[in-house]
C-alpha cells in the first residue's frame, strides 16, 4: 500500500510531524485535500509536493524548471485537445513507442489507458505543476499555432490603411507571447528609417524576427510605455517601467525601457519567468566538485560569497538558486536588489530607491537591525556598501553579492581598488564564483566532426584529453535554424583557503593568486568551457566567443 502523502512529505524532511497534524485538522475541518492546505500554509513548495507525489506514485517528476523540454509539436497534433483539456494532461515527446505526458495527477489511470489505446504507445507519466500543464496546453495547443498568422493578419490589415487602436494593443501583446515561446530573455523594438525592426535575444544572441512599416512604432511604444506606467509625454529622455503582464502562456515579469535615438525611441522589455528560471543549483551547469565546493560555502554560518561576470552572465539565477538551497523555515534571509526580478515566498526581499535615499549601503546597515542569518546584496558598487557587507560577515551573517569582474581572482583587486581592508577582506571571503552562459548544442541536428590539429593543441595546452571529434551545429526548425538551443552556465570556483588568504592579506598580484587557485584545483573559464566541448554540449565556437582564449 503506498504512503499517505504527508507522510512521505515527513519522511522527506520537508515538514514536521507536528505541521502534519495541524494541516489535517485543517484538511478536515475545510474539506481541502492535505496538499492544497499544506500550500496555502506555505509550508511546503510546489517542487516539494510534486517530489513527494512523484514517491508516492512511482513516476518521475518533471523538472520544469530546469529540463530543457524537446516538444514533439508532431505529437501535440496527433493528440486531440479535448482529450487534453478533459483530463489535464499534456503530452511533450516520444521516444521509442514511449510517449511522455506531463500531468499533476499521476494517479489518473483512465487518461493513460485511453492515451495508450489511442496512439498505440507506451505511457510515462510525468509528475508536473497543475499551473504548469494548464499553460502548456494553452501555449503549444492554442498560441503556438496561431500567434505568427495572427501577426501578419493584423499588419497587413493595417498596411492598407490606418489601424485601430484595439490592433495596436493586440499586436503588442502578440509580440510578447511570441518572445515567451520562442524563450527569449529581451525583445527589442527598434525603429529604422522607414520600418521598424523587432529583435529577439534568444540563448543570448540577438535575432531580427519581425519587420513592421515605420506608422507601427509610435502606438507600439505607446502602448509598452502605458503598460509599464510611463509618462508618453516626454520622448526626449530615458524612462523605466515595469509590467505585469497576464498572457496565454502565464504570468510575465517584464521590465521596460525606452531610450531616445535620432531615428525616434527604442523600446527593450526583459522578459522575467520566474518558474522557467529558478530551480534546482544542482542544474545550472557545476561541474561535480565545483558544485560540491559551492555548496558547502552556502552551507557556513557566515562569510562573503561572491558571484562575478558581465551583465547577462547568469548571476543573478544562480544566487536566486543559491536562495532557494538555503531558504528554510528555521532561517532568517533577506535581499537588497535593484530590482528585484523574482519574488521568492517567505524571503523579505527590498529594491534600492536611491531617490528616496535608499541606496544599497542604507538598506544593508537597516538590514542588520532585522536579524537576519543571510543577506542577498544585490550589487556591491561602492566602499560603503563593501565594507558594511564585510562587517556583516564579521558578526556572524552569510552575504551573497555580485561584483562585474572578467574572472574570479580579479574581484580581490576589484574590492581593494574601492578601498576595503585587505586583512577584513581575507579573513571574509569564502569562495569566489565566475561564470559565463553558453549556448547548448541543438540534439535534434548536431553532427561530429573530426577535431582539428589546432583545437587538440588547445584542449592539450589546458590539460584535457582532446576529444576524437566534436560537435558541429547545423541548423533545423526546432533550434529555428541557429544550430543552438538552450544554454547552460560554466563556472570558475575560487576557494578562498589559508594560501589565498594569505596571499590577499601581504597583496599578491592577480596572476599570482590565479597561479595558486589554479594549483589548489580551481578550473578557469576557458579550461570549463573546452570541457562542455569536450562532453558534446556546445561548439569549440561557441566556447571561444564566449571564453577568452590564450
Amino acid at each position: 500500500m503506498k504512503s499517505r502523502i504527508g507522510d512521505i512529505l515527513v519522511e522527506m524532511g520537508f515538514i514536521g510531524r507536528d505541521q502534519l497534524e495541524t494541516a489535517v485538522v485543517e484538511s478536515k475541518k475545510t474539506q481541502a485535500l492535505l496538499g492544497d492546505v499544506l500550500l496555502r500554509l506555505d509550508w511546503v513548495t510546489e517542487e516539494q509536493m510534486q517530489m513527494a507525489l512523484a514517491v508516492q506514485s512511482g513516476a518521475q517528476r518533471l523538472d520544469t524548471a530546469q529540463a530543457e523540454l524537446e516538444i514533439d509539436e508532431e505529437l501535440i497534433r496527433e493528440i486531440p485537445e479535448s482529450f487534453i483539456n478533459s483530463h489535464g494532461v499534456f503530452p511533450f515527446a516520444r521516444d521509442n513507442g514511449t510517449i511522455k505526458v506531463a500531468t499533476a495527477n499521476p494517479f489518473d489511470v483512465l487518461a493513460r489507458d485511453q492515451l495508450a489505446r489511442m496512439t498505440g504507445c507506451r505511457v510515462a507519466s510525468y509528475v508536473a505543476p497543475k499551473e504548469w500543464v494548464a499553460n502548456a496546453v494553452e501555449l503549444y495547443y492554442k498560441t503556438a499555432l496561431t500567434i505568427d498568422s495572427d501577426i501578419e493578419r493584423i499588419t497587413h490589415a493595417a498596411g492598407e490603411g490606418a489601424f485601430e487602436e484595439n490592433q495596436i494593443v493586440t499586436l503588442a501583446s502578440l509580440l510578447i507571447e511570441k518572445g515567451r515561446l520562442l524563450g527569449a530573455s529581451d525583445i527589442h523594438i527598434v525603429p529604422d528609417a522607414k520600418l521598424v525592426r523587432i529583435y529577439y535575444r534568444i540563448d543570448g544572441v540577438l535575432q531580427q524576427r519581425n519587420l513592421f512599416p515605420i506608422k507601427f512604432h509610435q502606438g507600439l511604444t505607446s502602448r509598452y510605455k502605458i503598460m509599464g506606467d510611463i509618462d508618453i509625454s516626454n520622448p526626449n529622455i530615458p524612462h523605466d517601467g515595469r509590467i505585469k503582464y497576464q498572457g496565454s502562456s502565464g504570468e510575465i515579469d517584464i521590465r521596460v525601457s525606452t531610450f531616445p535615438t535620432h531615428l525616434g525611441e527604442t523600446t527593450v522589455m526583459r522578459l522575467l519567468t520566474f518558474s522557467g528560471v529558478v530551480g534546482d543549483l544542482r542544474g545550472l551547469g557545476f561541474e561535480e566538485e565545483d558544485f560540491d565546493e559551492f555548496s558547502k560555502s552556502l552551507n557556513q554560518p557566515y562569510g562573503l560569497i561572491l558571484v562575478t561576470g558581465p551583465t547577462g552572465s547568469g548571476k543573478t539565477t544562480t544566487l536566486y538558486c543559491s536562495l532557494m538551497t538555503v531558504n528554510k523555515p528555521s532561517v532568517s534571509v533577506m535581499t537588497i536588489e535593484d530590482p528585484i526580478e523574482y519574488m521568492i515566498p517567505t524571503i523579505r526581499q527590498t529594491a534600492v530607491n536611491p531617490k528616496a535615499g535608499l541606496t544599497f549601503a542604507n538598506a544593508l546597515r537597516a538590514t542588520l537591525r532585522q536579524d537576519p542569518d543571510i543577506i542577498l546584496v544585490g550589487e556591491i558598487r561602492d566602499q560603503e556598501t563593501a565594507e558594511l557587507a564585510l562587517r556583516a560577515t564579521n558578526t556572524g551573517h552569510l552575504v551573497l553579492s555580485t561584483l562585474h569582474t572578467n574572472d574570479a581572482a580579479s574581484a580581490i583587486n576589484r574590492l581593494l581598488d574601492l578601498g576595503v581592508s585587505a586583512s577584513i577582506l581575507a579573513s571574509s571571503l569564502n569562495v569566489i564564483v565566475a561564470q559565463r552562459l553558453v549556448r547548448k548544442i541543438c540534439t535534434r541536428c548536431a553532427a561530429p566532426r573530426p577535431i582539428q590539429e589546432e583545437e587538440r593543441e588547445r584542449f592539450t595546452r589546458n590539460g584535457i584529453e582532446p576529444p576524437a571529434e566534436v560537435m558541429q551545429p547545423q541548423g533545423c526548425d526546432y533550434c529555428h535554424h541557429t544550430g543552438y538551443r538552450g544554454r547552460t552556465a560554466i563556472y570558475e570556483v575560487l576557494k578562498v583557503d589559508r594560501k589565498i588568504e594569505e596571499m590577499i592579506y601581504r597583496g599578491a598580484l592577480q596572476s599570482e593568486i590565479e597561479e595558486a587557485a589554479a594549483g589548489a584545483g580551481t578550473r578557469l573559464l576557458k579550461h570549463q568551457s573546452l570541457l562542455k566541448v569536450a562532453s558534446g554540449i556546445t561548439s569549440v565556437e561557441e566556447a571561444l566567443r564566449v571564453v577568452a582564449h590564450g
